[in-house]
């Protein structure tokens, strides 16, 4: 697709998959949704590209090409947040446009909620701004029967022909 480069950077002892296109001095780092990958935001990214903006999409941990943490069990949703500053710290980029979308706009409202200063915009799909914290999501995104609760129980989704690489618990 493009040009877009694809590689393996090691934040937090994992290595993340890392697509990217673009050479401008501002970056748009896209964040994807549940349970995709970067590969959902191809088309916006070559269009950021081609406006003059560098483009990163990455895996989130457990996800696509990225690795999955040693004990999954442990880990909990700001993991998520974390690795992104992290992936910012380790790339250099100082100020970030996030676009996030689905699960992706949640790690997104909490970058920018607790790294206000590393993010010069931010764009939602799918799931409002929230605050972070597990009572906003659970109470105002997943009701009972909602597919990413159904998917915490063990065996559900392959049972529906999807393998999932990482059960984060909402802590």
């Amino acid at each position: 697709m493009e040009a877009i480069k694809h590689s393996h950077v090691q934040v937090r002892g994992l290595n993340l998959h890392l697509a990217e296109i673009g050479t401008g001095s501002e970056v748009v780092l896209f964040l994807h949704g549940f349970p995709e990958i970067w590969y959902t935001w191809r088309h916006q990214m070559v269009a950021v590209a081609k406006a003059g903006y560098r483009a990163i999409g990455f895996d989130f941990r457990g996800y696509g090409l990225s690795d999955q943490p040693a004990e999954p069990d442990k880990a909990n949703f700001l993991d998520f947040l974390h690795d992104t500053i992290a992936l910012l710290d380790l790339l250099a980029i100082p100020k970030v446009y996030l676009v996030g979308k689905d699960f992706g706009a949640i790690v997104g409202s909490m970058v920018a909620a607790a790294h206000q200063d590393r993010v010069a915009g931010f764009i939602t799909l799918g799931i409002p701004f929230l605050l972070p914290g597990p009572d906003g999501i659970r109470n105002h995104l997943m009701p009972n029967g909602f597919y990413i609760n159904r998917w915490q129980e063990p065996g559900r989704a392959e049972k529906s022909g999807f393998r999932v690489a990482l059960r984060v618990p909402y802590r």
